[in-house]
């Protein structure tokens, strides 16, 4: 449990490389542990490991019910349900929104996690010289077993903001 909890500290700090390795230990010593595989697979998206992220999610997936398999459309199709989302939103999300750009960006960077962003944020207002919306697809569909849990979550996230 230690070293979950440590991978966790890690992983939410931004350093990505030390977190996957503890992750991986985690792992290891605790094969069963649904929440250490959850936790590798959120990392290994990170660290650019694909393959390695889907296989530990599998695993979470097997191991416990609360883990649903990601489910993951392409990047165009994800935008097209972001624009969907915005089309269905409330005239005070609308409102709300009405100034801002909505941007899809995979996951949150290193230095936004490392300002404070969390990495398993769905999505950051980033108010400025312009203001902009990003929904984070990885989160999302990290989130999401289904193409509809997929939909219902992103239309919850523009309409929070």
């Amino acid at each position: 449990m230690e070293l979950l909890l440590r991978a966790r500290e890690l992983y939410e700090s931004g350093r990505m490389h030390d977190a996957l390795e503890a992750a991986q230990a985690a792992c290891d010593r605790r094969p069963k542990d649904a929440e250490a595989w959850w936790l590798l697979g959120c990392v290994s998206r990170y660290a650019n490991l694909p393959g390695a992220s889907d296989e530990a999610f599998r695993r979470a997936s097997e191991l416990s019910k609360k883990h649903a398999l990601p489910f993951r459309p392409g990047r165009a199709e994800f935008v097209r349900m972001v624009r969907e989302a915005q089309a269905k939103l409330s005239t005070d999300a609308r409102r709300r929104l009405q100034l801002a750009s909505v941007q899809v960006q995979e996951l949150p960077s290193i230095d936004e996690i490392r300002a404070g962003t969390t990495p398993d944020a769905l999505t950051a207002r980033k108010r400025g010289t312009s203001d902009v919306l990003v929904v984070y697809q990885v989160n999302h569909e990290n989130r999401s077993g289904t193409e509809a849990q997929l939909r219902r979550l992103v239309e919850r996230s523009l309409s929070r903001v």
